[in-house]
């Protein structure tokens, strides 16, 4: 099931994150005439140093935006009840779900397992 999006903050992520890219695009752009230029002299290695840098930090903030999605969809509830093993059941909670669904689906359960 996909999400609620708040269309308010949507606009203004759009907005912030279109001038962050092309900042972005824009600095990656200009580091190419570096690369044809008589100015500068490099080696393989600066060349490999220079692009894992970017990118790993690429590859990190990539992985930070899906986690941060994910984190949204699925929220883990620890939930204790005496007398069953193990003591604490860790229970998935979508957004729409209700504490009395939850209270009523982990009762079923104690019950199927007593």
């Amino acid at each position: 099931m996909e999400r609620e999006v708040n269309e308010e903050k949507r606009n203004k992520f759009i907005e912030n994150a279109g001038k962050r890219v092309n900042n972005v695009l824009h600095d990656i752009q200009i580091l190419e005439p570096m690369a044809r230029s008589n100015t500068y002299d490099f080696t393989k290695q600066d060349i490999e140093e220079m692009f894992n840098a970017m990118e790993e930090t690429l590859k990190e903030a990539k992985e930070e935006f899906y986690k941060k999605f994910e984190e949204k969809q699925k929220a883990t509830k620890k939930v204790f009840t005496f007398g069953s093993t193990p003591i604490a059941t860790s229970v998935s909670i979508q957004p729409e779900e209700t504490v009395e669904a939850i209270i009523e689906e982990t009762t079923e359960e104690i019950q199927t397992n007593e």
